[in-house]
């Protein structure tokens, strides 16, 4: 077979051709094919870096506080009901307040609005006139912060104040729990 090995390794390789010796060829195909091999791989690697990621979950999502919200405040030796009957937008929150006896006799009729971040509820509950039906003629705002937990039964917590009034308010604050029934 003149000097040539077929199937050995090529150092043996006696043959030489216009392109260089078979060998060179040989080992050229292979160079050639881990190069392109490489270049397939940092391909897909690169396309793999570039893809977006998904978008991240909020860290600190706002508490959902719509519904109806039903607390005690102590009154003049006695306790009446606070009711709070709340919607909320986003981080919007806003419903009527009611505080009245458990007889039905209305203390005050209120609006309330107010902003969530993460699980703490700001907000104020303007009463307009005929909103004190004991004294019409009165106005006024309270105001305060709450903290929301969910459990096994949800609670608003916190406390509230007399922002302004027009005349002797029925109710000047304190803390309130407020719970879901």
């Amino acid at each position: 077979m003149g000097g040539e090995r077929v199937g050995k390794a090529c150092p043996t390789v006696q043959r030489e051709g216009p392109r260089g010796s078979a060998c060179s060829l040989h080992h050229a195909g292979g160079v050639r094919r881990v190069v392109l091999g490489l270049i397939l791989a940092f391909s897909v690697a690169a396309c793999a870096a570039d893809a977006p990621s998904p978008p991240a979950a909020p860290s600190n999502p706002n508490a959902s506080i719509a519904g109806t919200w039903i607390g005690e405040l102590p009154y003049q030796g006695t306790t009446v009901r606070m009711t709070w009957t709340l919607s909320q937008a986003g981080a919007n929150v806003s419903g009527p307040v009611l505080i009245g006896f458990a007889t039905g006799t209305v203390l005050v009729n209120g609006v309330l609005t107010g902003t969530v971040s993460g699980s703490a509820l700001t907000y104020t509950i303007a009463v307009g006139p005929g909103g004190i039906p004991l004294s019409p003629q009165c106005v006024g705002q309270l105001g305060g912060t709450m903290t929301a937990s969910a459990g096994s039964v949800p609670t608003l917590a916190g406390t509230f104040a007399l922002v302004s009034s027009t005349c002797t308010a029925p109710i000047s604050g304190g803390a309130i729990t407020l719970t879901r029934p």
